[in-house]
């Protein structure tokens, strides 16, 4: 029988013939797998071929290490000793205890942050890491109330920053009815982001329905004169000054304009 390592890797190559072209019954044979669970693994996935899990960046961290703080916390290793351990910052592990430990200290003391105590799950952290970390996310016009409520604002020609920080006001206990107002641009101006109406952009103060970069490049780079004639450029009369149009001052006026040199 072959060991859950073993199976993955089965599973891996019957997938890279499948997207080769083979037939069920072609894959499952140059695997050794039975056609009961070949059949089984393409109804998991609808008929389609899994895309692969993209290779850790190292930003972020790896199961592997997650096993090593829940290893070290569990021998009474500190926070800036495991992430001396790891090569991580030691925020880096005490962020990850606070969030995936299974309990918090009830309240910290005046001036300190919150530490975390009990269990910490190695495995279970590392699920939700990846539940966090999926694309796309979901659209917070999802929840009715919140879109009733900005789309009720719009039509009135709030702006979204107006419209952001009166919902942070109104509704401060509660994260699902807060939203940046980048986000309601896009589920303006992007299609696909959002569930508020398609004729909204027009209660914008600019009335556009496509955004426009906020300095324009049409006339060419900002901070430059047309059809500018640099100084070394100039006629040999000016630098004479036998003109009285070509002569330069400079005039200096006093307090309340009572005197005044040239």
């Amino acid at each position: 029988m072959r060991s859950k390592k073993e199976m993955i890797e089965v599973q891996a190559r019957f997938w890279v013939l499948m997207a080769q072209g083979s037939t069920l019954q072609a894959a499952c044979d140059a695997v050794g797998v039975n056609r009961v669970t070949g059949r089984r693994w393409r109804q998991a996935t609808g008929g389609r071929v899994p895309r692969a899990k993209p290779e850790p960046s190292g930003r972020y961290l790896s199961l592997d290490e997650r096993l090593r703080i829940a290893d070290l916390r569990l021998a009474g290793t500190g926070v800036r000793a495991i992430a001396r351990q790891l090569g991580r910052p030691a925020s880096t592990v005490s962020r990850e205890l606070v969030r995936n430990g299974s309990e918090l200290s009830a309240r910290p003391a005046p001036g300190t942050r919150a530490r975390p105590r009990g269990k910490y799950a190695p495995y279970a952290a590392q699920k939700r890491a990846e539940l966090r970390a999926r694309r796309p996310k979901t659209s917070k016009f999802e929840h009715p109330e919140l879109a009733s409520l900005v789309q009720e604002r719009l039509c009135v020609r709030w702006s979204p920053e107006q419209i952001s920080n009166h919902l942070a006001t109104t509704f401060p206990d509660r994260a699902e009815m807060r939203v940046c107002p980048e986000t309601i641009y896009q589920a303006l101006y992007v299609q696909g982001r959002g569930h508020l109406r398609a004729d909204l952009h027009q209660h914008l103060r600019t009335g556009r329905a496509v955004r426009r970069p906020r300095r324009s490049t049409a006339k060419g780079p900002s901070g430059k004169i047309p059809d500018m004639v640099m100084i070394s450029d100039r006629p040999a009369e000016v630098a004479d000054r036998a003109v009285p149009g070509h002569w330069e001052g400079d005039l200096i006026v006093g307090s309340n304009c009572r005197s005044a040199i040239g």
